[in-house]
C-alpha cells in the first residue's frame, strides 16, 4: 500500500466524531476517550473507520499529527479492515476496549514502538512476520474469536496474553490452530496468564522466546474430530526457551501438550497441572497427554501436586537435570527408555517402592515383552550416586525378581539352557538377594556350618586318622578320636572346627588332613554300594556349599553380577 501523502487527511472528510476524537487526542499526546465500555456494535458515536486508523497509525502527516510517538484510543468500534501489511509504523499502538468487524492485518508490518489490544474484541489478528520493537499485548481480557497468526513474528519486548479469552467462533472445526507462532522471536517473556484461556491448538513450534514462557492458571482445549479422538492443546516441539517453562498453579489442557526436541535453558515446572482436564486424555491421537521426547531441559523437571496421574507421558530421550515428581505424578502407559536426569529433587521420592511402581508402570510392552532395561538402569544409577545405596539395591533386586515374574531369564535361549540359567538365577536370588544383599551368604555359611557340624559331632566316634596319616603310622588303624595311643602333638577332633575346614575354601585347620570318616559306619550296605562313607558324602557337599558361598560372595562384592556394570 502506498503511503498517503501530507493531503490524504482530506480524503477521510467528512470526518466521524470518534475520527475527530482521535485526531484531537494525538495532536495533543492524549488517550481518544471515544468511549469507557467496549462498543457492542458501530453505532455514530463509536463508529471509527479502519482506513483511518491505518492512516494515524503511519504517523498521519499534514493536519494529522501524533504526538508523543503512541497513538492511543479507547472504546471505538473499528469497521473495516485495519490494513497494514508491510506498512512502517513509527510510533506505539494503544487500543483498549475496543471493537474490530474484521481481523487487524499486520503481516510484515515494522512497528517502532509497542502494539497493544488490551480488552478488545477482535475477530481474529493476521500478524504474520511483523517487527514488534516493544512490546505485543492481547490482555486485560482481550477476546479473540478467530486465529491469531504471528508465525515468524519478531517482538523485542514481551508477548503478554494475560486473561486473553480466544473464544469459539461456532464453526466446526477439525484441528483447528487458533494461535499460530511458529518460527516467532520473542526478546521478552511469553505470558498468558490470568486464566487465559484457548480453543484449539497454540502453536509455538520452532519460536524462540529469550525470557520465560508463564502460563500458570491458562486453560487450553483442543478440539475433537469426527472419531472423537482429541488434538492438541498446546505445541512447543523444537521451541528455545532461554528461561523457564511455567505451567503450572492450576494450568489445564484437555488435549496433549507436546515439548519434543524443544529446549529449555532453566526449569520446566507444571505442579498443579491438570493435563487430563475433561478426562478423555486416553481417547488422544497418540495417547499421550504429554510429550516430552528428545527435549533438553537445563533445569529441574518439576510434576509435582498435579490435577490427575498422568496417562501415556513420553520422555523418549529427553534429558533434564533433575526431576522432582511424586507418588501421584504417574498414571500408566508413560515411555521413559532414554530418560536422563542426573538427580532427584530434594521432595522427589527416593524409596525404592515408589521408584518400583514407578518404573512397572510404564508403557505395557517396555515392561514385558519387550523389556527397556535404561529406564531401571538410570534410576538405580542416580539412587547410589546421590547416597541412597539401600533403596538402589532394593530397587535392582526387585527388577530381577520382575525379570523372574515375566519370562525374561533365558528367554532367547533354548529350552535347556532357559531351564539352566532360570535355577542359576533363583539360586543366585536365594543365597545373595542377586548381588544385593551380599550379607546373606554369612547366614548361609553359619546354617551350613553348624548343620554339618552337629552331624559331625553325633558321628564324631565315626572318624579316625586319616589314610594319609596311616601309612606312617600304621599302629593307629584302629584309633578313635579318644583313643590313647594318639601322639600328643595332633590336634584333637573338634566337630566344629572340622566343619569349618570342610566349608573354608583354600583352608588348613589341620582337621580334614588328619582325620577321616571310617567306611561302613552309618550304613555299610549303602556305602558298600556307594564305595564311600556317607559322611565323606556330607563332607564333599559341605566343601561344594563352601565353594558356591566364596564364588558368589566374589562375584557379589566384586559386581561381577551387577546387571548394570555388565551389559
Amino acid at each position: 500500500m502506498v503511503t498517503p501523502t501530507p493531503t490524504a487527511l482530506a480524503e477521510f472528510e467528512p470526518l466521524l466524531l470518534a475520527e475527530l476524537l482521535v485526531l484531537r487526542a494525538a495532536a495533543a499526546g492524549g488517550i481518544a476517550k471515544v468511549g469507557y465500555r467496549r462498543p457492542r456494535g458501530p453505532t455514530p458515536e463509536v463508529k471509527l473507520r479502519g482506513e483511518f486508523l491505518a492512516f494515524m497509525a503511519r504517523g498521519g502527516g499534514a493536519g494529522a499529527p501524533v504526538v508523543g510517538r503512541q497513538l492511543q484510543i479507547m472504546g471505538a468500534c473499528v469497521v473495516g479492515r485495519l490494513e497494514l501489511t508491510d506498512a512502517t509504523l513509527p510510533l506505539s499502538l494503544w487500543l483498549f476496549r475496543c471493537t474490530f468487524t474484521a481481523p487487524p492485518q499486520l503481516g510484515g508490518a515494522q512497528v517502532r514502538g509497542s502494539l497493544s489490544f488490551g480488552d478488545c474484541a477482535l475477530p481474529g489478528l493476521l500478524a504474520d512476520g511483523c517487527q514488534v520493537e516493544g512490546d505485543l499485548a492481547l490482555n486485560a481480557g482481550c477476546n479473540v474469536d478467530g486465529a491469531i497468526r504471528i508465525a515468524r513474528a519478531r517482538i523485542g519486548g514481551d508477548f503478554d496474553g494475560e486473561r486473553l479469552c480466544m473464544g469459539d467462533d461456532g464453526a466446526a472445526h477439525a484441528w483447528r490452530q487458533t494461535f499460530v507462532a511458529d518460527g516467532a522471536q520473542v526478546g521478552g517473556d511469553f505470558k498468558l496468564l490470568g486464566g487465559a484461556e484457548t480453543i484449539g491448538e497454540l502453536r509455538l513450534v520452532s519460536a524462540r522466546i529469550d525470557g520465560d514462557l508463564r502460563a500458570a492458571t491458562a486453560r487450553m482445549t483442543a478440539d475433537v474430530n469426527a472419531a472423537g479422538a482429541r488434538g492438541v492443546a498446546l505445541n512447543l516441539d523444537r521451541a528455545v526457551v532461554a528461561g523457564h517453562v511455567m505451567l503450572d498453579a492450576g494450568f489445564s489442557a484437555a488435549g496433549a501438550v507436546r515439548l519434543q526436541q524443544t529446549r529449555i535453558g532453566g526449569d520446566l515446572d507444571v505442579s498443579g497441572a491438570d493435563f487430563d482436564a475433561v478426562g478423555d486424555a486416553g481417547w488422544g491421537v497418540d495417547g499421550a497427554a504429554l510429550r516430552l521426547d528428545r527435549a533438553r531441559i537445563e533445569g529441574t523437571l518439576t510434576m509435582r501436586r498435579l490435577q490427575n496421574p498422568l496417562q501415556g507421558a513420553s520422555l523418549a530421550d529427553a534429558q533434564v537435570g533433575a526431576l522432582s515428581d511424586d507418588a501421584g505424578t504417574w498414571g500408566q502407559h508413560h515411555v521413559l527408555d532414554g530418560f536422563v536426569y542426573r538427580r532427584f529433587g530434594p521432595d522427589a521420592p527416593t524409596d525404592a517402592a515408589m521408584r518400583f511402581d514407578w518404573l512397572v508402570r510404564q508403557h505395557g510392552d517396555h515392561v514385558d515383552r519387550d523389556f527397556r532395561p535404561d529406564p531401571w538402569r538410570r534410576a538405580i544409577a542416580v539412587l547410589r550416586a546421590s547416597g541412597h545405596r539401600a533403596a538402589a539395591r532394593t530397587l535392582a533386586l526387585r527388577r530381577e525378581q520382575h525379570l523372574r515374574a515375566i519370562g525374561a531369564i533365558g528367554r532367547e535361549t533354548s529350552t535347556l539352557a532357559r531351564a539352566v540359567r532360570r535355577g542359576v538365577h533363583a539360586l543366585f536370588g536365594a543365597l545373595a538377594g542377586y548381588g544385593q544383599r551380599p550379607w546373606r551368604l554369612l547366614g548361609w555359611a553359619v546354617v551350613v556350618w553348624a548343620l554339618c557340624g552337629a552331624a559331625y559331632w553325633s558321628a564324631a566316634d565315626r572318624f579316625a586318622p586319616s589314610p594319609a596319616l596311616l601309612l606312617a603310622a600304621p599302629r593307629l588303624a584302629a584309633c578313635r578320636p579318644d583313643c590313647a595311643q594318639l601322639p600328643l602333638t595332633m590336634p584333637a577332633f573338634r566337630p566344629l572346627l572340622y566343619s569349618l575346614d570342610a566349608l573354608l575354601p583354600l583352608a588348613d585347620l589341620q582337621q580334614e588332613r588328619l582325620w577321616a570318616p571310617v567306611r561302613g559306619a552309618l550304613a555299610p550296605e549303602l556305602e558298600g554300594w556307594l564305595g564311600t562313607p556317607l559322611l565323606r558324602l556330607l563332607n564333599w557337599a559341605e566343601s561344594a556349599c563352601g565353594w558356591t558361598l566364596a564364588l558368589t560372595a566374589l562375584v557379589s562384592l566384586t559386581g561381577l553380577a551387577d546387571r548394570d556394570r555388565r551389559d
